[in-house]
């Protein structure tokens, strides 16, 4: 197994931690939500870590090419329906919030799924607007761990965002299809 497969598997055991600390944080524990803000960072880095290491030192795998992008995806939804979920916090997360983010994704992954199954294998580039959203994603749930006075505002910012990259996504998925239907026809 290469080494960026085993730091992505490591930000995937993170995740459980960082639950278990947004769960038991309370507003007389400060040091909880701290903890989780570190465990949150070092789960967000080592994303940039294994990314590096697999271009660098060419350890792209078919495991990485899914566990990588499953990680990334499961610690920022887990991290927002948790965090909505815990009233303790200074700034909620909006109930909705949650289920935009996540549908957004599921909608995403579906379609990516429907592709390349049905109109031959997916050509994935990645989008300004879906790198975009994921750095507002992240920032988001920073703001509300360190309880600043933007986390409300970052949430309505990445909601925007959320909505833009996934129109962009559905537009680009919508156009490979448009396309090998004209190579069928």
């Amino acid at each position: 197994m290469t080494l960026a497969n085993r730091i992505t598997i490591g930000r995937l055991l993170l995740i459980p931690v960082f639950i278990v600390l947004v769960m038991m944080y309370e507003h007389n524990k400060p040091y909880l939500r701290y903890a989780a803000l570190f465990v949150f960072a070092l789960a967000s880095i080592s994303d940039a870590l294994d990314g590096f290491i697999a271009r660098m030192f060419d350890q792209k795998t078919r495991l990485g090419a899914v566990l990588d992008p499953l990680a990334d995806k499961l610690l920022i939804n887990i991290a927002f329906v948790f965090l909505a979920v815990n009233r303790e916090f200074a700034y909620r997360i909006p109930a909705w919030f949650p289920v935009i983010v996540l549908s957004r994704d599921i909608i995403i992954v579906l379609g990516s799924y429907l592709i390349n199954e049905f109109f031959g294998p997916l050509r994935v580039r990645p989008r300004i607007s879906g790198k975009l959203t994921t750095a507002f994603q992240m920032a988001t749930i920073c703001c509300v761990l360190l309880e600043t006075k933007y986390s409300n505002m970052m949430v309505y910012i990445t909601t925007v965002l959320s909505v833009i990259s996934f129109f962009d996504y559905l537009r680009d998925g919508l156009k490979q299809v448009g396309s090998e239907d004209e190579h069928r026809g």
